[in-house]
């Protein structure tokens, strides 16, 4: 096989990997309130800033333009339910802190979170997004993150179109925030039909140690990847040349994070 399942390969054969970011699900509660899953203190990051500061940093640093597009879902704004819409006044933030400010910003408007949860518009828009980059030309693939406490209505029309995506340049990323049943993103993290493309990590699980849920909210993509481009035989670009004295780490990071599979 002439495809690697190292992680840090990745750029060795996409030109443009890109992100994208889910960060709702119906999780009622005031965010003005202590104790609700949304709640800002001011002073730390509730459960989804974590997660995506966490998960954020690694994906960014493979995205090749650091734009990523935010969209929420589950909830009615003006009455009307939205099964997606855009978070932030931007189509597309930059970096990290781009995608908290995009977050935050949403719960400053008259949105309110509300039933019934339906992922099935938002994971199709997010495919036919990563399908036109794809087909822009080059080479490109895309990773979706969703931030989930693990409510929803329609398990089976969210499989249907999981199913109907995996033929497209994208992987799914769920992380399940809070103690919520997470029997349903299991289940579409075990099905089997069509190409693997989701893969589900328990924030709890790993939140006093962001760098093993970095590495656990990885641990499928290159596969998924790989199988990709093999599946319409994208071949690999050359090897990347860099210099030790090119690699530079960030002064806070107090570990070293190996993505080998």
């Amino acid at each position: 096989m002439w495809f690697s399942t190292h992680f840090f390969d990745i750029q060795h054969f996409t030109s443009s990997l890109h992100s994208l970011f889910a960060p709702f699900f119906v999780d009622l509660g005031d965010p003005r309130q202590p104790g609700t899953p949304h709640y800002f203190s001011g002073i730390e990051k509730n459960d989804y800033e974590a997660a995506i500061a966490s998960v954020g940093k690694v994906l960014g640093s493979y995205d090749s333009d650091h734009l990523h597009s935010v969209w929420g879902f589950g909830a009615k704004y003006g009455g009307i339910m939205r099964n997606i819409f855009q978070c932030g006044p931007a189509p597309e933030v930059n970096g990290v802190e781009g995608i908290i400010d995009a977050y935050r910003s949403t719960f400053k408007t008259g949105l309110a979170m509300s039933e019934p949860t339906d992922i099935s518009e938002v994971v199709e828009a997010a495919a036919a997004k990563a399908s036109q980059a794809q087909s822009a030309g080059g080479q490109s693939y895309s990773i979706m993150l969703i931030l989930t406490d693990g409510q929803i209505t329609d398990v089976n029309k969210a499989a249907a179109s999981i199913f109907k995506c995996s033929k497209c340049p994208m992987s799914i990323v769920i992380i399940g925030v809070g103690n919520g049943d997470f029997r349903a993103m299991n289940f579409l993290d075990d099905m089997k039909c069509g190409r693997d493309i989701v893969q589900f990590v328990p924030f709890n699980q790993y939140r006093d140690n962001l760098h093993a849920l970095s590495k656990a909210v990885l641990k499928e993509v290159p596969g998924q990847l790989v199988e990709y481009f093999q599946m319409h035989g994208i071949q690999p670009n050359p090897p990347v040349q860099q210099n030790e004295d090119e690699i530079t780490f960030d002064e806070e990071d107090d570990g070293v994070i190996e993505f080998s599979f």
